[in-house]
């Protein structure tokens, strides 16, 4: 036996004398560098898998874009990238690796072999793990998060998706904050290289909630919804630690409901359960900074991630927190407990000076020092700030006309969010300039917010028509959080177009078709928009008078509007909750008008119109442009058409509808294309010929 274990021994010792392949040569023969693709998850456009990098030798994790992924879809997944690449912290996710495959992005970042705060909470709350049984493990983890978020907002950056799910915990306890899918760059606060990262808010894109939010449901703060007119900050990342703190100490979640608008409701409303309620063994101390960090008034919440993780920490080291307002008998008990070999003596010196006025008078002059020393100390740390903000907005100054021009850009595409968030940033950086408070002023107008409009025209030059119309309509509605009413509005669109202010025009139509409207509500607001816009032609054509066919069927969600040949404009019916619409024999030239229609039939014949580059509902499945000037059918290849009317248009090739696979019927007119050409056509699909 000893011989046979000498053999192998020597065995050994002969393989280690030859000579490996050198890896400088290996290097420079990998072709694909990444291998070896197993799934892990998947989200609403992106896709995650492991996979082995032939570089460097480790397994990572890949994150791409599903199939058909559109262009704006991708730019915001590389930014994404991009921003995650800029945070480097031990507490957030490191990104390695970034590129293009056959024009899809994707990048590599580190595989963490651990799971989420989420699952860990629950299989804890279900007795199948002990990994953070103990209170104290899990306050460990969020003071991690906080540290995560503190960072990101020093380097001018909101994540405002902080949840469980979104918290990563290795097996050895290393603590990731991930998914920056939703982060958004503070314009006056970041560095400039993340200036690239400050885009348009991407509307386009699958990352909100039925159109009304970007979020998660019961982490998200009130400004996230639909019902809160404030703007999001470094308070909303806050309220959703809070909801986190929540969750750590209750194992459930704040906020419930039996749907997402009940969910909402609650969220803004500040309707939840006391972390006590559920379990009377909870601190009253971490209640406390729960309510704090989760209250609806951003103003009430801790003015900082550094000041929720303080009050942590604190109760960590046997302090009272600032948010429980702590009586002095608790904060002696505190003393005591932090400091048990001096008990005995503090309770006879407490004893003996409860009975002295000594005490009393002592304590009133020590706590009026205090309050003395608290003033110059807050006076101080006022006049820091203070004189940092001066030499923060004088340093970053010279960056105001870079965000005017792109408030100008997202104005002119109707990004009104995104317009107001740049030309605030504007104003904010460079207070003097007047154009940048002009364009202020007017995008509140369409905002419905008239006194925020008056402020901010005041300080412009041009005030004439803006600064009247505000000033007219702040009389009528004082309260910039409520809509106008529909006669209101309707008042307000026509004096745009009687006083030919078009922008404000196209403006607020814009606006208001984007609004969260009840259905008869909208389709009154629709008709009466549609006869005001097309008034001219009403009265040049048809002599002032016509019948309007406007009828909506809410079970089939059909619109119809056919037989119309006086509407010519109907921006307003954007966001039209349609399934399918006709529009035939109707005056319009495009197809601006279906915008964000969830459409799958539409039917525009005998319209005027002659391009489908307007034509942005990639989801239809039949479409008619039968009897239209419409000659190229390029922008159908983005599309999944089964059925396609093309008689009697201007179409007279056939080599787009050779590329539509998923087409099953067509209709042609007769001699619309050669019998080779139409013989082509039907060993593709069905084939039907109009006379």
């Amino acid at each position: 036996m000893k011989s046979f274990d000498k053999k192998l021994v020597g065995f050994f010792d002969d393989l280690k004398d030859l000579d490996p392949v050198p890896l400088l040569d290996m290097i420079s023969t990998i072709e694909d560098r990444y291998c070896d693709f197993e799934y892990i998850d998947e989200g609403g456009l992106k896709l995650i898998q492991t996979c082995r990098d032939l570089q460097t030798g480790r397994t990572v994790a890949m994150a791409s874009l599903k199939n058909k992924a559109r262009d704006n879809q991708k730019e915001a997944f590389l930014k994404e990238a991009r921003l995650t690449a800029a945070l480097q912290h031990p507490n957030i996710i490191p990104l390695y690796d970034l590129g293009l495959k056959d024009k899809q992005p994707w990048f590599t970042m580190k595989l963490v072999s651990g799971t989420s705060l989420e699952k860990l909470i629950s299989q804890v709350k279900a007795g199948e793990s002990q990994q953070a049984e103990d209170l104290n493990i899990r306050l460990d983890i969020f003071i991690k998060v906080c540290d995560a978020v503190a960072y990101a907002h020093s380097r001018g950056i909101l994540h405002l998706d902080i949840k469980p799910d979104n918290i990563q915990i290795s097996e050895y306890g290393d603590v990731l904050l991930c998914d920056w899918g939703l982060a958004k760059v503070m314009a006056a606060e970041c560095d400039e290289e993340l200036l690239e990262c400050y885009s348009f808010n991407p509307k386009d894109i699958d990352l909100t909630l039925d159109g009304l939010v970007k979020g998660t449901p019961c982490y998200m703060a009130p400004e996230q919804t639909s019902l809160s007119k404030s703007k999001k900050g470094i308070y909303t990342d806050i309220f959703s630690l809070g909801c986190v703190l929540y969750k750590i100490l209750t194992f459930e979640k704040p906020f419930g409901g039996s749907n997402v608008a009940e969910i909402m409701q609650n969220t803004v409303s500040g309707n939840y359960r006391k972390a006590s309620e559920i379990n009377s063994d909870i601190p009253p101390s971490l209640e406390a900074v729960c309510i704090k960090a989760m209250e609806v008034d951003p103003e009430k919440r801790y003015l900082n991630v550094a000041s929720l993780q303080k009050e942590i920490l604190n109760y960590r080291n046997g302090f009272a927190t600032k948010a429980e307002n702590a009586p002095l008998i608790k904060i002696i008990k505190l003393w005591l407990i932090r400091h048990k070999t001096l008990s005995f003596a503090a309770i006879i010196i407490l004893a003996i000076s409860l009975f002295t006025s000594w005490f009393a008078v002592n304590n009133l002059k020590l706590e009026k020092i205090n309050a003395l020393q608290k003033a110059e100390k807050s006076e101080l740390e006022a006049s820091k700030l203070k004189l940092e903000n001066e030499f923060h907005k004088k340093f970053n100054k010279e960056s105001a006309p870079r965000f005017f021009k792109r408030a100008q850009s997202a104005f002119s595409s109707y990004n009104f969010e995104d317009a107001l968030n740049f030309v605030d940033s504007a104003v904010q950086l460079d207070p003097a300039l007047i154009d940048a408070w002009e364009l202020k002023g007017l995008l509140h107008i369409i905002h419905e917010q008239f006194g925020a409009a008056l402020k901010s025209l005041e300080k412009s030059q041009s005030k004439e028509l803006l600064y009247q119309l505000a000033k007219d309509y702040y009389l009528i509605k004082k309260d910039d959080t409520q809509a106008l009413s529909l006669p209101d509005f309707l008042q307000l669109y026509q004096r745009s177009l009687d006083q030919k202010i078009y922008y404000l025009t196209g403006g607020i139509a814009h606006r208001k078709s984007e609004s969260s409207l009840p259905i008869q509500e909208r389709i009154d607001l629709c008709k009466q928009v549609i006869l005001l816009h097309n008034k001219k032609n009403i009265d040049r054509r048809f002599k002032g008078s016509v019948k309007m066919n406007f009828h909506y069927d809410s079970t089939s969600k059909h619109l119809d509007l056919s037989n119309n040949p006086w509407i010519r404009t109907a921006l307003i019916l954007q966001h039209f909750p349609a399934h399918s619409a006709d529009f035939s024999n109707t005056g319009i030239k495009n197809f601006s008008c279906f915008k964000k229609q969830p459409l799958r039939s539409l039917n525009v014949s005998f319209s005027a119109i002659v391009g489908l580059n307007s034509l942005h509902n990639l989801g239809l499945i039949e479409l008619n442009i039968s009897h239209t000037g419409i000659s190229n059918l390029h922008k159908l290849r983005e599309m999944s058409l089964g059925i396609l009317d093309l008689s009697h248009s201007a179409v007279r090739t056939t080599h787009t509808l050779k590329e539509l696979t998923t087409l099953e019927k067509i209709f042609i007119h007769q001699g619309q294309f050669s019998d080779i050409e139409v013989q082509e056509l039907k060993s593709k699909f069905e084939v039907i010929i109009k006379p």
